[in-house]
């Protein structure tokens, strides 16, 4: 896969940089680099624990004619956006406007189906109520200018209590301690301003005063875990203060610089993840990153890839990684111009796992397409993986379009 094709929702290998600032990112590759005991594309060790889910996806889960973006558990219940209008389930078409979803035990689609008149791109669920983020403008026939608050039963009825207008689509939201927090390039919340990041509280619907981070650019996802919230994204600086670039902590109740996480990202972040007490995060660069930090933003090892990662999600110890690569490379080295692996590869399509010290599984679906994943979900409950994307096949041959669940 070439890094200079691009993700939808802005996701894209970074453009051609300054001098200046290709010299910043030379000195972020370098420490990422310096820093890491890495395992890059090796195998895992004999007798290592490698409990992944299984590489073939649930045969009765439906298929969508166009992108799935973003997939979210909620019980034993799959919910989907994207930009799909129709879903095929058991041969058949039904009507699933940017909005659906699915059992998780049996794979049939549900009843589930909001009228939303336009692409969701971000979903967070809480407490029987599914929050919606994206290029709509109505939900229900009524106002809701991207992001709204519709019911995880029955038809998905909206919610008219909880009612927002966001300049433009949050590319991510996430419920944690009582709030539900939003991330994109939007630059204002009901009129007032929110640098590319704002938060809502749950109990009774209002805007959070309180959480205020200063970001210079789009921030692409966010993950609470205790007193910190997990930017990543294109910013160059939080609250003024650069050497924060891409990846930053925030206080999650007041969006304050956290300096005592300094995780350096040389690429654009697309996700960040936190499990066990570490932050994962999927980047773009040459190729593609996918990088382990500790507490305190030192790196522990890294994954690189001949594409972009979109996503990273960790199941039972598993890390699983998607994006529009093709292979796992075998050392760090891959081409400036395309991103292609320069001192031999592993077959990966789209999808590979690791464990936790970064050794790469033997683990791979193979997904096509050039986009590839765009979005993984894992449900610990269930020791399930849901993926969306917009692939239509699996090892070459398995059809299942643009989503597909795996279980152990």
């Amino acid at each position: 896969m070439r890094a200079a094709s691009s993700l939808p929702g802005g996701y894209a290998t970074a453009a051609r940089p300054t001098s200046t600032r290709r010299a910043t990112i030379r000195r972020a590759a370098a420490a990422v680099a310096a820093g890491l005991a890495l395992a890059l594309a090796g195998t895992a060790p004999a007798g290592a624990a490698t409990a992944t889910v299984s590489a073939t996806p649930q045969s009765a889960t439906p298929g969508f004619d166009d992108q799935v973006r973003a997939v979210a558990y909620g019980g034993g219940t799959i919910y989907l956006g994207g930009s799909f209008t129709v879903a095929v389930a058991n041969g058949r078409r039904v009507a699933r406007g940017y909005v659906a979803a699915v059992d998780a035990a049996t794979g049939a689609l549900t009843g589930w189906a909001p009228a939303v008149n336009g692409p969701v791109t971000a979903l967070a669920v809480s407490a029987g109520s599914v929050y919606l983020g994206g290029s709509f403008t109505t939900v229900g026939g009524r106002a809701h200018r991207h992001l709204a608050k519709v019911a995880a039963a029955g038809s998905g009825a909206v919610d008219d209590t909880f009612r927002h207008s966001v300049s433009t689509a949050p590319n991510a939201l996430t419920v944690a301690g009582g709030r539900l927090y939003a991330g994109g390039t939007f630059g204002t919340v009901d009129g007032t301003s929110r640098a590319h990041a704002a938060a809502f509280d749950l109990a009774d619907g209002t805007l959070d005063g309180s959480f205020r981070p200063d970001l210079d650019g789009t921030v692409r996802s966010i993950a609470v875990s205790g007193s910190r919230a997990y930017l990543g994204g294109t910013f160059g600086t939080v609250d003024g203060a650069g050497g924060h670039a891409r990846l930053a902590a925030v206080s999650a109740t007041t969006g304050a610089l956290d300096t005592g996480f300094a995780g350096t990202a040389p690429y654009a972040v697309h996700h960040v993840t936190v499990a066990g007490g570490t932050v994962y995060a999927a980047m773009s660069g040459p190729g593609g990153r996918l990088v382990s930090y500790d507490r305190s933003g030192r790196p522990r090892w890294t994954l690189t890839a001949d594409g972009d990662l979109s996503d990273v999600a960790v199941l039972d110890g598993v890390v699983y990684a998607g994006g529009h690569f093709d292979h796992a490379c075998t050392t760090a080295r891959v081409a400036n111009t395309n991103g292609d692996c320069l001192d031999g590869n592993r077959r990966r399509q789209k999808l590979f796992a690791a464990d936790s010290s970064g050794h790469l599984l033997d683990w791979a679906p193979q997904a096509n397409s050039t986009v590839g994943v765009i979005v993984l979900a894992a449900s610990a409950a269930r020791h399930s993986l849901a993926v969306g994307g917009a692939f239509t096949t699996f090892g070459d041959t398995l059809a299942k379009s643009r989503f597909a669940q795996f279980a152990r």
